[in-house]
């Protein structure tokens, strides 16, 4: 927890030296939670991607890690974009002056074609001490015959920490919550409704 009037701050280098939960290594099970939110936030014309178009905007923001709208989720970072092995972290704001600091560890990357267009995002696992257990996949793709360029949150995940467990609804609440305000951030990326500088903000 950070208590920001007492001057704390996210430490991310306590994180980079942390490893995954044995627990998580074996993959999701049965009963894990999965979540898969997908929208088509821009179009371009047919064909590859546009050097500055809607799937490139949303491709850099997704690669720096600026997925979320800063009034739910900050991000903290030694450097962007990111590769992986990659620790990356970010706050939760729970109430006023007071914050939740997790972090994971990016385990792959993708730019590549697609059986019908482009992909680009990463893959991050959760580490030792974060509140949930899981992955998740940033992606931004586009569709080269219609131009429709989507983004798309997939995850899977369980409680890790007893205070995820108990207060199980809301955590799943608030992860569902930032699911959709990620699309709506990403949403105004594509378009250009979101100033770069805003997005590009010094890494914490």
């Amino acid at each position: 927890m950070i208590f920001l009037p007492l001057g704390r701050r996210p430490n991310l280098d306590r994180w980079a030296s942390r490893g995954f939960p044995a627990k998580l290594l074996g993959g999701p099970r049965p009963s894990d939670d999965r979540g898969r939110y997908v929208r088509v936030v821009g179009r371009e014309p047919p064909g590859d991607p546009l050097p500055d178009g809607p799937f490139r905007r949303v491709a850099s923001a997704i690669l720096d890690y600026r997925v979320f709208p800063l009034s739910v989720l900050t991000p903290v970072m030694a450097k962007t974009p990111v590769s992986v092995g990659d620790t990356v972290g970010l706050t939760y704001r729970l109430v006023p002056g007071l914050r939740m600091f997790v972090a994971s560890r990016v385990i792959a990357t993708f730019d590549e074609h697609t059986s019908n267009g482009w992909k680009t995002g990463f893959t991050y696992r959760t580490l030792k001490g974060h509140a949930e257990l899981g992955e998740e996949i940033f992606a931004v793709e586009k569709d080269r015959s219609t131009g429709d360029v989507a983004a798309s949150l997939t995850s899977w995940s369980r409680p890790g920490h007893w205070l995820t467990r108990i207060g199980y609804f809301y955590a799943r609440t608030c992860q569902i919550h930032a699911s959709h305000a990620a699309l709506d951030h990403l949403e105004a990326v594509a378009k250009g409704d979101i100033a770069q500088s805003t997005l590009h903000r010094p890494c914490l």
